[in-house]
């Protein structure tokens, strides 16, 4: 199997751990600057589905000055984009090359462009609920930004199996030899 260059084992562990820890840090400075919004309000929005559940969402975060936030909390999803998908990128090949196996390996390699796909998803959910937080909320806004995250969501979901599959090989490997 033709390996990257940059992706020897001791770059994709240095990596891993970096976009760990700077993602980990994104979240909790995230947290901190969003309030009084929190995180399940958000994905509430983003899984709205129905144009009368977003419109709640959106009058409840008017009557209660949380719009704002929300807005600016999407424009900081766009570099957060940026940090998971390539955090969980890096975390599914290092995953897949400690779990020895051939198959898992190789998987690890390909959730690198599913993990693209669901930045792509992500970034047109973003702009669907900027859509609706800042104009009108339509019946289509509503729903390209839950089918987007539903999609990314079960991306980012596999993903995290996958990880934890590679880990189970890993841990078997280490028992059995």
């Amino acid at each position: 199997m033709k390996q990257l260059s940059f992706a020897t084992p001791t770059n994709l562990q240095r990596w891993f751990w970096v976009l760990l820890a700077i993602n980990c840090f994104f979240i909790i400075a995230s947290k901190w600057y969003m309030q009084p919004l929190a995180t399940d309000e958000i994905v509430r929005f983003e899984l709205a589905k129905e144009l009368s559940v977003a419109e709640r969402v959106i009058q409840e975060w008017e009557t209660h000055g949380k719009l704002k936030h929300a807005i600016i909390g999407i424009y900081i999803d766009f570099l957060f984009i940026l940090l998971y998908t390539s955090g969980l990128s890096v975390a599914c090949v290092y995953f897949g090359r400690l779990s020895g196996h051939e198959i898992l390996m190789r998987t690890g390699k390909f959730f690198t462009y599913l993990l693209i796909v669901a930045g792509i998803c992500d970034v047109i959910e973003n702009i669907a609920m900027l859509k609706s937080l800042q104009g009108t909320a339509t019946r289509w806004s509503v729903l390209l930004a839950y089918d987007m995250a539903t999609t990314k969501f079960s991306i980012v979901i596999l993903s995290a199996l996958f990880m934890a599959v590679c880990l189970v090989f890993r841990l078997l490997r280490k028992i059995v030899l």
